[in-house]
């Protein structure tokens, strides 16, 4: 590709030499494409200029707004096709964050435009990158002055780079995309998994819907699904290209497969879960047989000899009725994050777990064995599952055996 020149440039704005092309926004409840979000490219001499290199430019040349301007009428001239016959169907409009003005916040471009295209306003849905905002005060008048006129507003990226999440707090958004940062193998990756239940809580107490973009592979978008995204967008179902309405039918066919095999995913999770429940209960079911023979005082030397008769237990501890802890953590050797000491250690003997899930629950439902979600241990630095249980000891006393384990080895 050759370099991106002022020459260049002009020649494309003058000529108003864009393609668009555009990648389908679908959900997978309802089976069905929900928007397409229009991606202006450049065409010189048959050739086309992906919008990074030439939006990098025009922000040198100081014509980022023109060339901005010219990518959305464009993206909504080329739209009209598709919008007679699907009246329903959104558009996605990137604004380029970086030129966001006092001026551009009350030009009123974007509703001229839709007016002169005969484009109903909450078709169209605003998509504000908002690490490039650099005026912020700009930012809240221009979402304000189009959220009035009816506009759909967007956060892209968000969960990525410099993203700011107090500009949800500004913009308070109808939509915000989480980025294919996280997304990108989410499916295996706890972390993420949490970073995006996360942000999908803080969307849904905001009353903004989630579009998980950048999915490549059907494992990622069950995932996101399962996770709570109400749309997908990615390479799975479509690469951007140009699209008319008799085009729209033929991205289904991903869709129905994601949509169909859903039903199969969470129903192998479960029996999974359940498969794997049944383990943890077997297990530690034969360390409370071994942990009941004995008194209190020979505790410790028996937690020893448990925790290295099982690979999944990653800690083993115990209470008393009141939630003290009556023995040290045992933990196997090489368990713990060494890098963490300062921030992850174990519980000690006295140490008070009255307010822990798994104390607190099994003492307040009143059932005899607890297994929490998964968290990362206080202990160990660790990804692991608590799993609480109520036995008596040789002196007919009542404890509470907790045991850590590790839910990524079961079926490893």
């Amino acid at each position: 590709m050759q370099e991106v020149t002022s020459d260049i440039l002009n020649y494309i704005i003058e000529e108003a030499a864009i393609e668009v092309h555009y990648q389908p926004v679908v959900s997978i409840v309802k089976k069905s494409i929900i928007g397409l979000e229009g991606l202006g490219r450049g065409v010189y001499q048959n050739e086309l200029i992906d919008p990074l290199p030439l939006f990098k430019k025009a922000s040198k040349d100081k014509c980022s707004l023109k060339l901005d301007r010219l990518c959305r009428e464009k993206a909504i001239e080329n739209f009209l096709e598709v919008y007679g016959k699907y009246k329903d169907m959104l558009l996605f409009l990137n604004v380029d964050g970086s030129t966001m003005t006092d001026e551009m916040a009350d030009s009123g471009f974007l509703l001229n435009l839709v007016n002169k295209y005969n484009i109903k306003p909450e078709n169209i849905v605003l998509e504000i990158v908002e690490s490039k905002v650099s005026n912020v005060q700009a930012l809240a008048a221009f979402v304000n002055n189009y959220r009035s006129y009816g506009f759909l507003i967007a956060l892209d990226d968000v969960g990525s780079g410099r993203s700011n999440l107090d500009r949800i707090a500004i913009t308070q958004p109808d939509i915000i995309k989480i980025d294919r940062v996280l997304v990108k193998d989410v499916h295996v990756d706890y972390y993420k998994q949490e970073v995006f239940k996360s942000l999908v809580n803080l969307s849904k107490t905001l009353g903004a819907m989630v579009i998980a973009e950048g999915i490549e592979t059907e494992e990622e978008a069950l995932k996101a699904v399962e996770l709570g995204a109400d749309m997908l967008q990615g390479f799975y179902f479509a690469t951007p290209q140009k699209i008319t309405s008799s085009m729209i039918k033929t991205f289904n066919q991903p869709i129905r497969r994601v949509a169909a095999h859903y039903s199969d995913y969470l129903a192998e999770k479960i029996r999974l879960q359940k498969l794997k429940h049944k383990e943890y209960e077997e297990v530690v079911k034969v360390a409370l047989a071994d942990i009941s023979q004995v008194e209190e005082k020979r505790f410790d030397f028996k937690l020893l000899n448990i925790i290295n008769s099982y690979k999944i237990f990653e800690c083993v501890y115990i209470l008393d009725t009141s939630g003290i802890q009556v023995t040290d953590t045992v933990s196997a050797y090489g368990n713990y994050s060494k890098h963490k000491n300062l921030i992850f250690k174990p519980a000690k003997k006295g140490d008070d777990h009255s307010l822990k899930k798994y104390f607190y629950f099994l003492k307040n439902m009143k059932v005899s064995k607890y297994l929490t979600e998964p968290y990362i241990s206080n202990a160990t630095g660790t990804l692991c599952v608590t799993m609480s249980c109520v036995f008596k000891n040789i002196n007919n006393k009542k404890y509470i055996l907790c045991v850590d384990l590790n839910p990524e080895i079961v079926y490893n």
